[in-house]
């Protein structure tokens, strides 16, 4: 098998345990890994993901319009979500403040 596909195979495994749920020793005996081994790979891959998301530029968050939460706001008022934490935004608001708190809240 070659490194690539040795990487793919890896890339796979810890795919499908991070989709799991279950702690990286059940997993691993589950499927007779090396749990040592498959942590270094879990970390290459972490490590990976990190550099890729650092490294890329600043850009739009996707917006999700949910019709249902529109019901009893009130004008001028937009509610923002960010993970499980919203933020209502009034007429008036601090521009670079926001941008500022949705940047930490996505970290």
């Amino acid at each position: 098998m070659s490194k690539e596909e040795a990487r793919k195979q890896w890339k796979a495994r810890v795919d499908e345990f991070l989709a799991s749920g279950e702690t990286a020793t059940a997993w691993c005996r589950e499927y007779d890994l090396n749990v040592n081994q498959f942590r270094r790979w879990v970390r290459k891959f972490a490590h990976q993901t990190v550099s890729e998301h650092t490294s890329s530029p600043v850009g739009w968050l996707p917006v999700r319009v949910n019709e249902s939460g529109l019901v009893g706001t009130s004008e001028g008022t937009l509610m923002v979500h960010v993970g499980s934490v919203s933020i209502e935004v009034k007429s008036g608001f601090h521009p670079s403040l926001l941008k500022q708190v949705v940047r930490a809240l996505a970290e």
